[in-house]
């Protein structure tokens, strides 16, 4: 007797069962009231079959306005994916299978794995697909072979886009967003092209002569805000190249001069097409390889010769290749964690002390890094610049140890009582992060409720299109934060077990006062609220507890003198 595949067997529907559904209707363009009335049309057309169908009950309506189908990383479809989850909808409706999504591969996976491992019936009106009344492996290949065509159908779009655009660079048109500083931008006899500004052209010469003149990068970016010229984003946000009465003056960066010195397009040179979306399916950009750039010289008015730009550029070539040099060891040593990251601040300015490293070779031929903090304002040439204040990870860690020595020994405090306080300060930090993980699931609920009622009153013309579509991104946005922090709670209190036992291990080897214990990341956040570094390097700081007790966030300080 031969075998029947189970894959033809027709999956029944029991009389008694019924639905819970979730309309899903997606407009990749925003535009006009035409094109959006789409959403209505997509929505009306299931709420239309749900009607013919009493074993069905609507539970939501979800809707994505602006999103592309080549990928799934939309507010409303990932809306619906959490009540699917939920087990709160178990029929998903779409016009039709374009509107669910342009990619083969996700469709195929959401409609013939997911949803019916979820038991998620899933109905594509216009196509005819039903996935609980499929029969065979030809309704199978059909789904297959329409979800292909909605994908190359994105891809044919993709291309034209692209080849559109190319034709324009070959054209020798800008195709860019903000021109680069020197530049304006103006249509031309049907091309965008690059106008010299006459505002701020003659700074851009200055900074190549003055480069090629010997000044370092950083010299120039102090000669520039000394001057009184505004750095390229205060320009295009003021439109005036130099400072003006009232308007605050901002430093120059090395970085911002050196990209200035590094763009071809001060020698007449337009080099476009450089970074690109990866194929057509994902928004972020990448570098091209060489032979995907469009090059095209004696575009627009050179500000500097060829010969000026390459000077340049061999100049700065020397001094990265100098720099290799003298980093190349540091590079290849792992780069620890910052255990001080989030507690260090200036005592003065009350800004986070940044951290350097730097590599030494031993006499026995190892080589180690070497950890120091210092505070970066102090580097600022305007008004914000703070006194020199640096300090060493060595020299810090030998007062924070004595420091905690000393606490411990005038509260007398043993390592039985002070590990027990901890892990009773955790279970009661446990039920607070279990209390806040229940209210964030009941915000949740919220606003997804919210969202639905907005597109209802969209609906019935209470809100106009503008309204409902600035309420809707609102309403979305604060939903998609309250998930993150929750998943960030659920996280955190997962890993609390393992975190209450090492940091009583090492509570213990503390108060022992023992150099060779390590201060983790762990162990500073939870002993220490914060620590100011003032001149001479002397610190003050001010511990998470009082002598005693274990209390978080008390205000009890101590200094130590360097």
């Amino acid at each position: 007797m031969a075998r029947t595949s189970k894959r033809n067997t027709t999956k029944q529907i029991p009389p008694s069962r019924s639905f819970h559904v979730g309309i899903y209707a997606r407009l990749s363009v925003e535009g006009t009231m035409r094109k959006n009335e789409s959403i209505d049309t997509q929505i009306a057309i299931a709420k239309q079959y749900i009607k013919e169908h009493p074993e069905m009950e609507l539970y939501g309506c979800y809707t994505d306005i602006g999103r592309s189908g080549t990928n799934f990383r939309r507010e409303g479809f990932e809306c619906m994916m959490q009540d699917v989850r939920g087990k709160r909808i178990d029929c998903v409706i779409v016009k039709d299978l374009s509107r669910f999504g342009r990619n083969h591969i996700e469709a195929g996976n959401y409609i013939q794995k997911i949803f019916p491992f979820m038991g998620v019936r899933f109905i594509a009106l216009t196509d005819g697909i039903d996935t609980f009344e499929m029969k065979s492996n030809t309704d199978e290949i059909v789904v297959n072979l329409k979800n292909l065509v909605n994908e190359m159908y994105a891809s044919d779009i993709a291309a034209k886009v692209t080849s559109s655009r190319r034709c324009s660079q070959e054209r020798g048109s800008y195709t860019g967003g903000i021109p680069p500083y020197g530049y304006q931008a103006e249509w031309i006899e049907g091309r965008r092209c690059l106008v010299v500004c006459p505002e701020t052209s003659g700074i851009v010469r200055d900074i190549y002569g003055c480069y090629i003149s010997g000044k370092s990068m950083g010299k120039i970016a102090r000669d520039l805000y000394e001057r009184g010229i505004h750095t390229p984003g205060v320009y295009r946000k003021t439109g005036h190249a130099y400072r003006q009465e009232g308007e605050a003056l901002e430093q120059w960066t090395v970085g911002t001069v050196k990209l200035i010195l590094t763009n071809p397009v001060y020698m007449g040179c337009l080099v476009q097409g450089t970074t690109d979306g990866e194929q057509y399916k994902i928004r972020s950009r990448q570098e091209m390889d060489n032979g995907g750039y469009c090059i095209r010289h004696g575009t627009h008015e050179r500000l500097v010769s060829e010969d000026v730009f390459f000077q340049a550029a061999a100049m700065i070539e020397k001094g990265a290749v100098k720099y290799k040099n003298k980093d190349s060891i540091s590079k290849r040593l792992p780069t620890e964690e910052d255990s001080y990251d989030g507690v260090l601040f200036c005592g003065v300015c009350q800004k986070k002390m940044a951290r350097a490293a730097n590599a030494k070779k031993l006499s026995t031929g190892d080589t180690v890094r070497h950890y120091g903090y210092h505070c970066p304002s102090s580097r600022r040439i305007d008004e914000w610049k703070c006194p020199v204040k640096s300090i060493s990870m060595s020299r810090l860690d030998k007062l924070v140890k004595t420091a905690l020595y000393q606490e411990f020994v005038l509260s007398e405090l043993h390592p039985g009582r002070l590990v027990k306080e901890y892990e009773r300060q955790a279970g009661e930090q446990k039920q607070k992060i279990i209390q806040k993980i229940v209210r964030y699931g009941k915000q949740q609920e919220g606003g997804k409720i919210r969202g639905s009622e907005l597109y209802l009153k969209y609906h019935e013309s209470s809100l106009s299109l503008e309204e409902y579509y600035h309420l809707k991104i609102e309403n979305e946005k604060s939903v998609h934060e309250i998930a993150k922090k929750k998943e960030e709670l659920q996280h955190r209190l997962s890993s609390m077990e393992r975190e209450t036992a090492e940091i009583g291990r090492l509570l213990c080897n503390l108060i022992k006062c023992d150099e060779k214990t390590r201060l983790t990341k762990d162990v500073i956040h939870t002993l220490i609220h914060r620590i100011d570094v003032y001149e001479g390097k002397r610190v003050k700081i001010t511990f998470a507890f009082r002598r005693n007790d274990l209390l978080p966030q008390c205000e009890t300080s101590i200094s130590e003198r360097g």
